[in-house]
């Protein structure tokens, strides 16, 4: 295996490929940025914002190289961009979409890239994305937005637990009322923590008191975004305002960066975990950490949706997700949280450590010259009859994933132990950083 200093992830250092997405007719579409692919492969989402940059594209694809490295899964860290008006170039949105996917064909053809759906486009975009690339989806896809909100949840629930606080006394606000910030806030809610403020596209509201979640939900289904001009006996701000509200807990949930110069020096909140990706800059995170705000790495804090696709796509279910965010990566989170001591800056060393080195472990091809017999009798040895079980449970889930009941439990917890079961070993058997 590669040394991991020899090969250290710098936080400069450049991705490996960067591809301009160019078509024949309208020009430079957008960008797929390569940070470090897994055996040739990497996996992100194609955002679609008009001032979105190289730098963010690039910034994006190595938090998601962090992301699948931290849970072990297989995949290397990517991301798209498109960045063009549709408007301005007199076509409809249908079109650019297909565009941009006849521009990627080749990366997409050979699975050196594959997409998924980010902020600003959807799942009809990523429909008409991989038909143009010649690589159509297949019928089912996975929202992940439920699970991506458990991880943050659960995250939000271990620092509660060290900090010894009382969720009921705790306040939160929460950038971004879409699908995640949503689901994000019942769970809260069933744990007795207040929702302060929260914003849309539309603009933010904020009550001192408290936010009624089920007011919330039922507007933003009757309203959509438009939700923040219909809630009653508010105060109605401006979304760089919900950045500086006296909360307890912060959680960035849509664009980069939003924690910056302008504001950083005025966050109120202890805590800051986010939804989004690439919320802050390391400098700015620098000011948050002497300020001692605890700023929790993105790629920790809502990888869930990374798991749920992956999981899902093994034939398992949502709530198999769930089990084993609240088995495992609980864990994981925990151990990390204390070792640090809630030391924002030492969270962020472990976890990219952690996240680096299975990196690296994933993208070495198994030279392992053992027959299945000697490591079946490896692992009955290591791991017990339990073990065995365990493995027989896969096989068995592999050709008849329909199968439940004991048998779909055992499989998943060979799941788990194939992929967050060793960032738990990793994250125990470390040195802790004092």
């Amino acid at each position: 295996m590669n040394n991991v200093n020899e090969l250290e992830l710098k936080v400069d250092s450049p991705p490996q490929k960067i591809f301009e997405a160019r078509d024949e007719t309208f020009g430079v579409l957008g960008y797929v940025v390569i940070d470090r692919p897994i055996l040739g492969k990497a996996s992100g989402g194609i955002r679609f914002a008009p001032d979105i940059t190289i730098e963010e594209v690039s910034s994006l694809a190595r938090s998601m190289t962090y992301k699948w490295g931290f849970l072990n899964i297989p995949m290397g860290g990517a991301k798209g961009g498109i960045f063009v008006n549709p408007e301005q170039l007199g076509i409809d949105r249908k079109t650019l979409m297909e565009a941009f996917g006849r521009s990627i064909s080749p990366l997409v053809q050979q699975e050196e890239y594959l997409p998924g759906v980010d902020l600003g486009t959807t799942l009809d975009d990523l429909i008409l994305i991989m038909r143009a690339a010649g690589k159509p989806l297949a019928e089912q896809q996975i929202d992940g937005s439920f699970c991506t909100a458990l991880t943050v949840f659960e995250t939000i629930k271990q620092i509660v637990k060290i900090s010894n606080e009382d969720c009921r006394n705790l306040a939160v606000a929460i950038e971004g009322y879409g699908k995640v910030g949503s689901s994000l806030s019942v769970l809260l809610d069933q744990i007795g923590m207040k929702l302060v403020a929260t914003s849309t596209e539309e603009g933010a509201i904020v009550h001192p008191d408290g936010l009624d979640v089920n007011i919330l939900q039922s507007l933003k289904e009757k309203y959509g975004n438009l939700l923040v001009h219909h809630y009653p006996g508010v105060s109605r701000i401006n979304t760089s305002e919900l950045f500086i509200q006296p909360v307890d807990i912060l959680v960035p949930g849509a664009r980069p960066y939003v924690l910056n110069s302008d504001n950083v020096n005025a966050i109120n909140a202890k805590w800051i975990v986010p939804i989004s990706n690439i919320p802050t800059t390391l400098e700015n995170e620098d000011i948050l950490l002497q300020r001692n705000k605890l700023v929790i790495p993105d790629f920790l804090a809502n990888c869930g949706g990374v798991l749920s696709s992956h999981m899902l796509s093994m034939g398992f279910s949502e709530k198999d997700v769930q089990r084993l965010v609240e088995s495992q990566f609980s864990k994981i989170v925990y151990k990390i949280l204390s070792d640090a001591n809630l030391q924002g800056g030492v969270v962020r060393e472990i976890s990219q450590e952690v996240a680096w080195k299975n990196h690296l472990r994933l993208n070495d091809p198994d030279s392992s010259s053992e027959t299945r017999t000697a490591r079946l009798i490896g692992v009955i040895r290591e791991e017990g009859v339990s073990g065995f079980w365990r493995r027989l449970a896969w096989r068995i889930h592999q050709n008849w994933p329909s199968v439940n009941g004991g048998i779909h439990n055992a499989a998943v917890d060979q799941y788990g132990v194939w992929g967050l079961g060793k960032t738990i070993k990793q994250v125990y058997s470390r040195d802790t950083v004092n």
